[in-house]
């Protein structure tokens, strides 16, 4: 048992300075948020944005306390915990109940493969889990064994990067390997692969098209259409 003193003093190693921002994608895209970015992720996606998270050193390090003075000056906004992959991170589970005792709002953006506890399950707000397509190249062990928890979590979504039209087939057969064809197709959002404005813009309408027949969620990415290529926004 952590107390409230080793709480505030909890230190978090993190990917990126803490910033405030849009969502950029997703269901809440749009939405005033707090990114607390965790160093750590052995996922290998050779797509990924923000491969400078997956080993260290961390650009700083934060306690909580700390932390929670940051989301304190941005009163209103959500929190959004992301990596690298956040659930590999030794911190993680701490830093989701400190948010949560605080009454914040709290979304976990993750790959899918690390189940949560179930302690970490009941304080997060929102998850958008983000199994890989075959575009990001991963290994097998690092594809999701089970997504089971999904239908025991609070606000579950599954966000997919994708670079072709096509590729919706395999969103598809991913549905069906973890016994989601049921999965409330609005919950299944279809993101545009990416790193610059120029790269994704002539991916949305078609892409925009075909996930509107399936019934599928459509979002751009809004934080590259504003900012590119750039952390920390």
């Amino acid at each position: 048992m952590i107390t409230i003193k080793e709480k505030a003093d909890f230190k978090v190693l993190l990917a990126d300075p803490l910033f405030f921002s849009l969502q950029g994608e997703g269901a809440t895209i749009g939405r005033p948020s707090v990114f607390i970015r965790l160093m750590g992720c052995s996922v290998g996606c050779v797509w990924c944005d923000t491969k400078y998270s997956w080993s260290g050193p961390p650009v700083e390090e934060k306690t909580i306390a700390e932390i929670l003075d940051f989301c304190e000056e941005h009163e209103g906004a959500q929190v959004v915990v992301t990596g690298g992959e956040p659930l590999e991170s030794p911190q993680f589970p701490v830093l989701i109940e400190a948010l949560h005792d605080v009454g914040l709002r709290v979304e976990v953006e993750t790959a899918g493969h690390i189940p949560p506890s179930e302690s970490v399950l009941k304080r997060v707000d929102q998850w958008n889990v983000s199994p890989k397509l075959e575009s990001a190249q991963i290994s097998e062990e690092k594809q999701p064994r089970t997504l089971d928890w999904l239908r025991r979590a609070k606000e579950p979504y599954l966000k997919f990067v994708v670079h072709r039209a096509d590729e919706l087939n395999e969103v598809e057969a991913v549905l069906e390997k973890y016994g989601l064809s049921d999965f409330m197709r609005n919950r299944v959002i279809i993101s545009p692969g990416g790193k610059t404005r120029e790269q994704m813009e002539h991916r949305l309408f078609a892409l925009a098209e075909v996930s509107m027949k399936r019934g599928f969620r459509f979002t751009p990415r809004l934080h590259v259409m504003l900012w590119g290529d750039k952390r920390g926004v």
